[in-house]
């Protein structure tokens, strides 16, 4: 018998969403993505694709790989806000001859929203949605019988 996890859904919406909103900013907008975003992403993706299948088969499996992939996501998110806060020194993979440098502030939201630009920043985003995703599947559960 299949036992459905709306948490388990609920965190794959999240993957998706931001996999869909970092492919329109760097599609879409034309934002060009930092090593770190990159990471970030390689992170997300399969996420959107391995919680989906895994909320349609109620198979809560995944968790363990999926929290994995998330928490690694997450680390390199931390890295690139703490970069963007002044909270530790820029990488030096940031700063490679070649690559978008990792504190480029890209405008999130257009018009008017200009201090919003300012705190909710594309690294600030992933934050939320590795964190989002983490909770939704480390939320304990109550055993079925």
């Amino acid at each position: 018998m299949l036992t459905r996890d709306n948490r388990l859904y609920l965190a794959w919406v999240v993957a998706l969403i931001a996999t869909l909103g970092s492919l329109w900013f760097s599609e879409g907008r034309q934002f060009v993505p930092c090593v770190l975003c990159w990471f970030q992403r390689i992170a997300m993706y399969p996420l959107a694709l391995l919680l989906g299948i895994a909320a349609l088969r109620a198979d809560l499996g995944i968790r363990p790989y999926a929290l994995a992939l998330a928490a690694c996501g997450w680390v390199i998110a931390l890295i690139q806000n703490l970069e963007d806060w002044g909270v530790i020194p820029v990488l030096r993979v940031c700063s490679a001859r070649n690559a978008v440098p990792c504190d480029v502030h890209w405008p999130v939201w257009g018009g008017g929203l200009a201090g919003l630009n300012s705190i909710l920043t594309i690294p600030v985003l992933s934050l939320i949605a590795f964190t989002l995703v983490i909770g939704l599947l480390a939320w304990g559960r109550e055993r079925q019988v």
